[in-house]
């Protein structure tokens, strides 16, 4: 019931938000694959591990208290090929969060990003809101603080359904421009890393290319 109401909200932002970034180019074969809710030292591994195998680089939305925590991770992410964002600091709605906190914890785990990677926190800016929720002030503010709010058009609710129908979503959810979303960390690493395997070659013998966040919005 939860998840079939937040799946309607998430229409009804859309429509009401066309120019967040939903999905891509849709002349353009490219599938983004992005995580959230990571780093975890348990699971994120072995999505990365899956990553890896399947050569698919992905973009990771990150939580700031597990980066703070898990400093060796996150540099292992940015060493695969993979692009880091911000997700939050402590996943609070940031509707309900006073916005000098909310600018402020956004750009600590800005910098802690930057710090773990050794990259500049200028190439840190796109962001994706706790459970994908925002507001027009929100919006707004992300702008002028020089952020990019990101969103999806597949997030399924693999954490609460049977792997096969997760599968078939991604499938067939994937599409020119798509921007699919996963959940790489508290206990979810194990299935996702099976998703992975099983959805990247079919996406990819699709005649697909996986590409980064940073990727999809380059001008070709």
């Amino acid at each position: 019931m939860i998840t079939a109401l937040l799946l309607r909200l998430y229409d009804w932002m859309q429509a009401r938000h066309p120019d967040i970034l939903w999905r891509g180019d849709p002349s353009r074969r490219e599938i983004a694959l992005t995580f959230d809710d990571g780093p975890h030292p348990r699971d994120t591994p072995k999505v990365l591990d899956a990553l890896k195998k399947h050569e698919v680089r992905a973009t990771f939305f990150l939580i700031g208290k597990d980066v703070e925590n898990n400093q060796s991770l996150v540099k292992q992410i940015h060493a695969g090929g993979h692009e880091i964002g911000i997700h939050c600091y402590g996943h609070t709605p940031f509707p309900f969060e006073k916005p000098e906190l909310l600018q402020k914890q956004l750009e600590r785990t800005k910098m802690l990003i930057s710090q773990a990677c050794g990259i500049s926190p200028a190439e840190i800016c796109n962001v994706r809101p706790p459970y994908g929720i925002f507001t027009a002030k929100t919006k707004a503010l992300l702008a002028e603080w020089g952020y990019r709010l990101v969103m999806w058009n597949c997030i399924p609710p693999h954490f609460t359904q049977p792997l096969n129908w997760t599968i078939q979503q991604i499938i067939d959810s994937s599409l020119p421009g798509s921007i699919i979303v996963l959940h790489d960390g508290h206990g979810h690493g194990s299935k996702v890393a099976r998703i992975i395997e099983t959805t990247a070659p079919q996406i990819r013998s699709g005649g697909f290319e996986f590409v980064a966040i940073r990727q999809m919005l380059t001008t070709k």
